[in-house]
Formats: C-alpha cells, structure tokens, sequence
C-alpha cells in the first residue's frame, strides 16, 4: 500500500509541476536560458573535450610504442593532450589563413559582379522576347515575373550563407566562454576517468541498484553514438569538401573555395545537407554560366552517389542504425528547434532515444509473453 501511495503522490507531482511549467512557458523558457548562460563555459569545455575525445584516443594509442621508455609511456595522457591541441590549432590556423581569404575574395567577386549579371540577363531576356514577337505588356509581365523569382532565389542564397556566417560570427562572439571553456576541455580530458569514477559514485549511492545499471547503459549507448557520429560527420565534411574543390579545379568551374567550404560545412546536415549547399551554390554558378551551373549539377550528383555508397558506410558505418525516415524526422524537428546544430545533433539524438524505446518495448514484450506462456 506505502508502496503504490507513494507511486501515486510522484505521480501527481509530476502532473503539478509539468501543468505549471507549461502554463508558465516564458518564465521555464527565460531560467532555462540564464541558467545555460551561466553554464555555457562549462557546456562548451564538455563538448570541446567530446569532440576532441576522439582524436585524444587514436593518438594515446599511437604511444604504446614507447612501452620501454616508462616516463614517456607514463605521461602518455599529458602528452596525448598536448599532441591533439596542436594539430587542431594548426588545422583551425591552416583555414584561417589559406581557406578563408580565398573564400571572402570568390564572396566580394561575386557580390560585385550580380549587377553585371543582372544587366546581362535583362538585355539577353529582351532580346530573346522580341525575336519571339512579344508585345511590351507581355515583356514587362515576364520580366516582372522573372525579376521576382530572381529576387526570391538570390534571398534564399544570401539567407543560406548569412546563416552559415552568422554562426560561425556567433560562435567568435563569444570568445571569453571559448576560452574558458577550453580551459575546462583540458582539465576534463586529463582527468577524465576519475571525473567519471565519481560521477558514477553519485549515481551508485543516491539511486537503485536497477536505475544506476540502466543510467549506465544510457550513457555508454549516447557517447557510443554521439562519438561514432560526430568523429564520422566531421570526416565526411571535409573528404566531401575536397572532392569538391578537386573537381571544381579539374572542371575549371568557378567561386571553387566558397563553393567547396559551402558543400563542405552543409553536408555536416545528415541526408540533406550537401543537396541544401547545392541549391545556392548552383544559382551562384548559374549567374556566371548556366552550362557550367549544369555541369556542377552534374558533378554534384556524382560526388554524392560516391559519398552515399562507398564514403559515408565506410566513415560513419552503422553508428546511427535508423531508417531513412527516422533521420528526415530527426532532421526537421531538430532544425525546428535549434537551428542549423539541432539539425546536425538532432540525428544521433533520435538514433539514442530510437535504441532506448526498442530495447524498453522489446524488454516487456518478452515480460508479457513469458507472462502469457
């Protein structure tokens, strides 16, 4: 009897608090957002250190090589985290310094030269119309028409890339958090098994036997996916990237570092993200030379079948296990609610709540059979 009064008492908590939260969405919504500010430095060290995780483990291994030099082997952590500090500094000064000049100069052409494109394409539409023995009234309606649509494509193209920029502009505003955050990154990833041997004495001693076994399985099961994802999604990003810039070059078509970063950083989106960087990049192309916008087209598809079929198996392997659906599911509600990461994070997110709710409902089908028989 205690046992079901106390279930039921929990129960109606529950109800109370969620009724509260609920009719008070602002308030919840705005001590979400302070309480994430105060914590952003702490947030951002945990997944810089997630992320730089995956390269810390491949390097520490690299050390058992030095088994016989025991102070060597022995800092082997400090060593590791060092290691993976410079070649992600040197990798992130590497784009600074070659990628992004070319990428802000194929951005100032391009912005210089739409009026030119502009002029010509209403000079050669002009020309076009008149041989097709069009009368002014029709010319003016088409060319209104075509002024709209050219007006809609080009907002959506400069939405697409202000988007992209705005956050990376974002994420340098907040450069004091990076910091620290980066601070708290190394601290995290030097003593990380210790920081995890408490965090499951907490979890040990304040709950069951039963939720910290299933707690437990929960946190394997999100850094298993999370890291298998992310170390894939990033690998796939700039493979993509490359072969993108390689065969730009090798097709002599243009804007190749400001198209290749855009297909490069879009395609870190699961399944849509380097088709949403064609769209822009295609009419970019388009307004220089039409055939050439066809032939990245082309080329794009191509490059796509080979990532899909060969790359992305390969790379990111099995990591998420959700169907098609699933992840197009993941996708629009992440990007729905936070943004261009929600739908970057919101896949792996699905492939761990997915895992969860499978392995629960095939747990109590085999309860209720058993129960049955």
């Amino acid at each position: 009897m205690e046992k079901s009064t106390r279930k039921l008492i929990l129960i109606a908590t529950y109800i109370v608090v969620l009724y509260w939260a609920l009719t008070n969405i602002k308030l919840v919504s705005s001590g979400i957002s302070n309480i994430m500010g105060i914590l952003s430095p702490i947030i951002i060290g945990i997944f810089i250190a997630f992320i730089l995780n995956i390269l810390l483990k491949i390097i520490e291994k690299g050390f058992r090589v030095f088994t016989n030099v025991k102070w060597l082997y022995e800092k082997r952590r400090l060593f590791s985290i060092i290691l993976t500090y410079l070649i992600t500094i040197t990798f992130i000064t590497a784009i600074i310094f070659f990628i992004v000049p070319q990428v802000i100069e194929s951005a100032e052409t391009l912005v210089n030269t739409i009026p030119q494109y502009s002029e010509s394409l209403k000079k050669s539409s002009n020309d076009l119309f008149l041989k097709l023995g069009l009368s002014n009234e029709d010319l003016n309606e088409l060319l209104g028409n075509w002024k709209e649509l050219l007006q809609s494509i080009g907002e959506f193209t400069a939405n697409t890339i202000d988007k992209i920029f705005n956050f990376t502009l974002n994420f340098a505003s907040g450069v004091v958090n990076f910091f620290i955050g980066i601070i708290f990154s190394i601290y995290i990833l030097l003593y990380k098994e210790k920081l995890i041997h408490i965090l499951r004495k907490l979890i040990n001693t304040y709950t069951s036997d039963k939720v910290s076994s299933r707690i437990s399985h929960i946190a394997k099961e999100i850094n298993h996916t999370f890291t298998r994802f992310i170390g894939g999604q990033l690998t796939e990003a700039i493979i993509l990237g490359t072969m993108c810039f390689i065969g730009m070059a090798i097709l002599r078509l243009p804007y190749v570092p400001l198209i290749s970063v855009l297909i490069g950083i879009t395609s870190l989106i699961p399944l849509l993200g380097a088709y949403i960087g064609t769209i822009p990049a295609a009419f970019i192309i388009f307004m220089e030379n039409p055939m050439q916008a066809l032939i990245f087209i082309l080329f794009i598809l191509i490059i796509q079948q080979i990532e899909g079929n060969f790359i992305y198996p390969k790379v990111v392997g099995k990591a998420i296990g959700l169907d098609g659906f699933w992840v197009f599911l993941a996708i629009i509600i992440g990007g729905s609610m936070f943004g261009i990461l929600g739908m970057m994070l919101g896949v792996p997110s699905m492939a761990v709540i997915y895992t969860i709710i499978r392995e629960a409902t095939n747990k109590r089908l085999k309860k209720t059979y058993k129960g049955i028989n």
